[in-house]
Order: structure tokens, then sequence, then C-alpha cells
């Protein structure tokens, strides 16, 4: 069980943020369309599958067999589907090393983005990593939002560059994206071509859930605010917490593929409806091996 877990969980790692622009500011994002993610949701599912299985093991007075039942039941498909996708890369003999973060974006590619009038706070840059926590005398584990940098965006939505396996987490004010009504979808081109990204491994947008920020007391990582309880108790805190400062969260994911030496992307997360960005930034792919 657990060997699959990590086989599948890896894949969702290797899963990979959104800008179509005026017709004025058209360049090479007229030519972008939207791509089918499924694989980097079920790739999900399977962690949180995983993680849910810990929950209960941890849970007095419950059947760790029936509950993980039912997850497996309503996740088989979701880890069908990701291991048939991750069996349609091409296979080298000899991963590929972690080529780094891409450097600043050139004004010739920043010009095409119009950032929206939001007001963009708590940006922080880290990796998704395990860590621990005591209960007791046993050591428990749980993931989050590892190796956090506070950095800042520029121009109103132009974010630090980044790498593989990177994620990118900031807030906006939810009143602020009222007239959005969040009809975002994640553009990239290639920034040595100016071509769309032609197999549509982008950065994944929406794959980080409040436990991954609000993470449990007494974490490893020296963490706060923290929470108790499940996965599910532990991102309605954050949820709450959200709530109660008036915020919505963002959080991308940078993907990897293992034939990559290392590409560079300009990308932004664009709204159709309103020709805003609310994020934009220069993306390094590679295998990610370091």
């Amino acid at each position: 069980m657990k060997t699959l877990v990590s086989a599948v969980f890896g894949t969702a790692f290797a899963s990979g943020l959104f800008l179509a622009a005026t017709p004025a500011e058209a360049g090479p994002f007229d030519r972008l369309k939207k791509a089918a993610r499924d694989v980097e949701e079920a790739a999900e599912d399977v962690s949180e599958a995983a993680e849910a299985v810990e929950d209960v093991r941890r849970t007095k007075g419950r059947s760790l067999l029936g509950a993980a039942g039912a997850v497996t039941g309503g996740r088989g498909a979701a880890v069908n589907q990701a291991m048939r996708q991750r069996g349609n890369y091409p296979k080298t003999a000899k991963g590929k090393p972690h080529a780094g973060r891409a450097g600043a974006p050139p004004a010739k590619f920043t010009q095409l983005t119009k950032c929206g009038s939001h007001t963009i706070s708590n940006v922080m840059i880290g990796q998704l990593g395990k860590y621990t926590w005591q209960n007791g005398l046993n050591e428990e584990s749980g993931t989050g939002l590892l190796n956090r940098e506070q950095v800042s965006a520029t121009g109103g939505c132009i974010m630090p560059s980044l790498g593989t396996y990177d994620t990118l987490y900031f807030e906006v004010p939810t009143a602020q994206l009222a007239k959005y009504q969040r009809n975002y979808e994640m553009q990239c081109i290639n920034a040595s071509t100016g071509k769309m990204n032609e197999d549509n491994l982008n950065p994944a947008a929406h794959n980080i859930k409040g436990k991954d920020i609000m993470l449990h007391h007494g974490n490893s990582a020296g963490y706060t605010p923290t929470a108790g309880g499940s996965i599910s108790d532990r991102s309605g805190a954050w949820d709450a917490d959200l709530k109660k400062r008036g915020m919505t969260m963002f959080g991308f994911n940078m993907p990897a593929l293992h034939t990559d030496s290392g590409t560079d992307f300009y990308c932004q997360y664009y709204n159709d409806a309103t020709g805003e960005s609310i994020a934009a930034f220069m993306y390094r792919r590679s295998a990610g091996n370091r």
C-alpha cells in the first residue's frame, strides 16, 4: 500500500499555475488554449487519499480496513488514470538534474501582461514535503508547504521567478474578486521561441489546500499558526482564518518533466472576461532531480 502511494505521490509532483491578452496585446497568447489537467487532479486526489488513511489510523475506535476500502473505492479511477498518464512519458536510463530557477522575465513578455487591481499579500515560495510532530511517544507525519520564503510581487502581479517543484502561494481580498467570477486559466509560452507550451505541462492551480499552510501543532518546521486534528480539521481551520481576514488564497505548483534539461516559460494566470491577470512569472522546467 505504502509503495503504491509513494509511486503515485511522485506523479502528483511531476504533474503540474494562468492570461489571453486583449486584441491589441495579443502576441503569442492569442493562440493559447485551455488544456485538460485530469492527471494533476487524479494525482492530488491520491495524495490526499494517502493522508486520509493516516488520519484514520490515528483515530481511535475506527476500522482502518473499512476506511481504507472507502477511500480506495472512491479513488480507484483516479489512481489508474494517474498511472496510465505516467506511462505515456518517454523513459530515460538516468534522470536529468534539477536546473534551478528561471531568470527575471524580460520586458517583451511582461508588457503583454495586464495586472488586475488586486491587493496581493502574504506571498511565499516553498516546496511541498513531509514534516513531523509528536503525539505522546509517537512521531506523526503530514505533508505541507516547507522551506517558505516570504517574497513580494512587482508591477502589480509579477512574481519572483520559479523552478521545478516550487510552490507559489499568495492571498487576495475576497471582495476584490467578486467581479472576476474566478474565471481564470493558466497560459504559458516558451521563453526562447515565444510559442505556446505545446505539451501543456503547465503549472497547476488550486492544488494547495489549507492543511498545507496550517500545519499541525508542534510541527518540526516551526511554522505558525497551527491547528490540531485531521487533514480536514486543519484545512477547515485555515479556511476559517482566511474568512476572518476576508482573504482568498491562491496556490500554484511547478511541475517537472524528467526528459527536460531546463526550459524557461513565461506564464500568467489570466481572466478572459476582464483581460487581466492575477499573477505572472517565469518558470524553469526540468527533471527536478537533486
